[in-house]
């Protein structure tokens, strides 16, 4: 790993362009940390949903002007905020 050795600069202008300009990877280890970042892992699911249930939430959906996804979600919401157990 090289050493940033920063000159001094007359202008602004000047400045801006050498670090506009600027390289910096021969300047940072290469032990792959400084890029590695934490995510929540959220990925969608597919669950089979039987006609008949699918057929339902399709007009209800377009009753509404939403997609069937978002309308499952919804409801999945719902359900769950009702059924959820009471905090201590």
């Amino acid at each position: 790993m090289k050493t940033l050795e920063v000159p001094e600069f007359k202008t602004y202008e000047e400045e801006a362009e050498y670090w506009d300009n600027l390289d910096t990877a021969p300047f940072m280890e290469d032990n792959g940390e400084w890029f590695q970042f934490e995510t929540p892992i959220k990925r969608a699911i597919r669950v089979a949903i039987v006609p008949d249930v699918a057929m339902e939430l399709a007009q209800r959906a377009r009753k509404q002007g939403l997609t069937i996804e978002t309308l499952v979600n919804i409801l999945l919401l719902e359900r769950l905020r009702e059924t959820a157990p009471a905090s201590s």
